[in-house]
């Protein structure tokens, strides 16, 4: 019973606003069309992690998210791995995420910093060029036993990997201010 009182389960949902959107060599490269110089991408996301406390407020988890591309509308990534060079609309983003967090009690109010990461893939149809994503945010939170409530903001990074040449590779990255709203509960 003590074992499972430190299980927890972390659900947040946010805005994060577009710092800046980069191409590796070039966006011509990346880029089939949708993409203006100084484009800031803006994200909807979401979230769910199921956690351990290993220590008290220190927990550890695992989960799954994802986010829609606000302002990306037309964006096309170049795709050369089917019959003939075509492209792939931007439309989502799906996470495999691993986290920490730290929650320090001030009762009834909490201080809270997250530390996410993971794998990160922009079409299901091109797995190959998986990306990686890293986001650290600090929040403030509100406990009621085992339920708390917090909103948090902080820097996010996502860096996918293109195949746009004859085995030529690049990339591109998105930066955001993420703005979260979010939910622990402690079983």
């Amino acid at each position: 019973v003590i074992a499972f009182s430190q299980v927890g389960t972390n659900i947040f949902v946010g805005y994060g606003l577009g710092l800046k959107t980069t191409a590796t060599p070039d966006a011509t490269s990346i880029f089939t069309s949708g993409y203006t110089d100084g484009m800031k991408i803006s994200l909807i996301d979401v979230g769910f992690l199921v956690d351990y406390e290993i220590a008290d407020g220190f927990s550890i988890g695992a989960g799954v998210g994802g986010a829609i591309p606000m302002g990306a509308s037309g964006l096309q990534i170049v795709n050369l791995d089917t019959a003939g060079a075509s492209s792939t609309t931007l439309k989502y983003f799906f996470d495999g995420l691993m986290g920490v967090s730290y929650s320090y009690p001030l009762q009834p109010v909490v201080l809270r910093a997250d530390l996410l990461g993971g794998i990160s893939f922009f079409d299901f149809t091109r797995l190959k060029d998986f990306g990686f994503l890293v986001k650290a945010k600090f929040g403030l939170g509100y406990q009621m036993g085992g339920f708390t409530i917090n909103v948090g903001a902080g820097y996010e990074l996502r860096n996918y990997n293109v195949n746009f040449g004859d085995g030529e590779k690049g990339s591109f990255s998105i930066q955001s201010v993420p703005i979260e709203l979010g939910i622990t509960l402690r079983f």
